[in-house]
């Protein structure tokens, strides 16, 4: 039962929008996340225990708040892909493309025919077949496909990656791409800097919104500066531990305090 949500219009009109990490598969936290006023969140099941069969039980309180879901499944894999499109999420997330094969393998597996080979079937998008025809007809429109450029390989194909019809999104993984460079991830590299500069430049000429997660609010005016517009911050599980050390250490200094 996918909700109606403008966000991958806007994603694809450049506008700015933030999503946060969503990692702990329970309807609990996936209700108080949406409550969050993020414009959408990234439910990740390469990271973190969260497969398609699972989002059957998270999404409807997502969808209770009104808030769009983003998956990342754990591979570049129809069966993953296809799950969580037919599952109700807004749009997907795929890891590790290094080469336009990949690319198109990817929007194969997200789209319809034309576009793709996405195999019809949407039991819980189309609202267990009752907006079946209407779904079918509107889905490659209305779902968002994000590819993760992170790694040199990815960099050299980007042109060819970015070319492709069907993709909206091209997100810079900066910790593996440096890896992959054979460089220390964290720290600021002039060859690192160039290879993002290079995705940049390659979503810019095919009119492409360009991906990035944001570790330090620091960085924002500088990803800003670069064309950066499609952003994730923050995560459920860092919330909950800082939440639980600023209460529990607010509660000693004031126990403290009265000796």
């Amino acid at each position: 039962m996918a909700i109606t949500t403008d966000l991958v219009r806007r994603i694809r009109a450049g506008e700015p929008v933030v999503g946060s990490w969503f990692t702990v598969p329970h309807p609990m936290a996936a209700e108080t996340l949406a409550r969050g006023g993020f414009d959408f969140l990234l439910l990740d099941g390469e990271h973190a225990p969260v497969p398609p069969d699972a989002l059957a039980g998270l999404l409807p309180a997502t969808e209770l708040q009104g808030c769009p879901v983003i998956y990342r499944p754990r591979t570049n894999s129809v069966d993953l892909i296809r799950g969580a499109l037919d599952a109700g999420v807004t749009g997907v997330m795929v890891p590790m493309i290094e080469t336009e094969s990949q690319a198109r393998a990817a929007i194969g597996a997200a789209k319809y025919p034309p576009l793709g080979r996405r195999g019809i079937g949407p039991w819980r998008a189309s609202n267990y077949y009752d907006d079946y025809p209407g779904y079918v007809v509107t889905a490659n429109e209305a779902t968002g496909l994000v590819l993760q450029i992170e790694s040199k390989e990815a960099v050299e194909a980007i042109d060819g990656i970015a070319s492709l019809p069907g993709v909206d999104v091209l997100y810079v993984g900066p910790a593996d791409m440096a890896g992959s460079m054979g460089l220390k991830p964290g720290e600021k590299h002039e060859a690192l800097t160039a290879a993002i500069g290079r995705v940049a430049a390659a979503a810019k000429k095919h009119g492409k919104a360009l991906g990035i997660d944001v570790t330090a609010l620091d960085f924002l005016a500088g990803y800003r500066e670069m064309g950066f517009s499609f952003f994730t911050y923050g995560i459920d599980t860092s919330y909950l531990m800082d939440g639980a050390r600023a209460a529990s250490q607010a509660f000693r200094a004031r126990l403290d305090a009265k000796r």
